[in-house]
């Protein structure tokens, strides 16, 4: 059936039996014997058979758009398991290999994908790809570097951790402006300890800053010291005694992903593991 379907999909693709029974690499007499055998399994018409060429049932176009992601998927993951033998050197950060990774662990050993260099800075990681000491990474806020190679991966946004003993505990979300009548707990370094800065700056913050490691920040909320800003991919899987994780309106504190790569195999082939199908 999956070999019958595949040719349908060829079919519909060229709108010719002759081309596509050229690109399936069989006579035309035997892919129509294929469709009409088919089409007695599945009990209708694919095909309002004509002179002029090959023109859908409406139940045949229905399958055709239905089908033709699935078999791309299949011939997708196919490729990825030819096509990968080799080991691949992998960059990443704390963050990402605690909270993000997992979720595709499965498939990133399948695939013989191996985090060998973990930064606290992502960007750290773009002269270890150009030198070649890894083959791959996802890299923060940065869509093209020099000539290797990237695609977007996806939009990561922070939530405000709040101590329980708040009053803006009870809100269903909070505004920059409420944060920023509390005490700051913000990162010593890194790209949120800058984008902090700037954003202190522009709202003219005068309060209490403290200063601490990115892992502190959530104990130190629980502890009533402040409030801290900590990743959406985060907060979904940790739950932290004493604090409550709220969306922030109209939020200035996100991050954009990007996978690089230094060759395009490798890059075509981690997307398709760093996919949720």
């Amino acid at each position: 059936m999956l070999k019958k379907l595949n040719a349908f999909i060829e079919v519909a693709k060229q709108q010719s039996f002759t081309k596509a029974a050229e690109a399936l690499y069989i006579s035309q007499p035997a892919l129509s014997k294929q469709m009409r055998r088919l089409e007695d399994e599945l009990s209708f018409s694919l095909f309002n058979r004509a002179s002029y060429g090959v023109e859908l049932t409406e139940k045949g176009r229905g399958m055709v758009d239905e089908l033709t992601p699935l078999f791309g998927r299949i011939h997708q993951t196919v490729k990825q398991y030819q096509f990968h033998e080799d080991k691949i050197r992998f960059g990443s950060t704390p963050v990402l290999t605690s909270y993000y990774l997992p979720k595709y662990f499965e498939k990133l050993a399948r695939g013989n994908l191996h985090v060998t260099v973990v930064k606290d800075d992502s960007k750290d990681l773009l002269p270890l790809l150009e030198e070649g000491e890894i083959d791959a990474a996802i890299i923060q806020d940065t869509p093209s570097y020099q000539k290797l190679l990237s695609s977007y991966l996806l939009t990561d946004h922070f939530v405000a951790a709040i101590p329980i003993s708040s009053p803006l505990a009870g809100k269903q979300e909070v505004t920059l402006k409420e944060c920023l009548e509390e005490t700051q707990i913000v990162p010593t370094k890194g790209p949120l300890s800058e984008k902090l800065q700037i954003v202190m700056r522009d709202y003219e913050f005068t309060g209490e800053v403290v200063e601490t490691q990115y892992h502190a920040m959530a104990g130190l909320v629980a502890l009533g010291m402040g409030i801290a800003y900590l990743p959406e991919m985060m907060v979904q899987q940790v739950e932290f005694r004493g604090v409550v994780f709220l969306p922030i309106q109209n939020t200035p504190f996100k991050r954009d992903l990007y996978l690089y790569a230094r060759t395009y195999e490798n890059l075509d082939y981690l997307n398709g593991l760093f996919t949720d199908i």
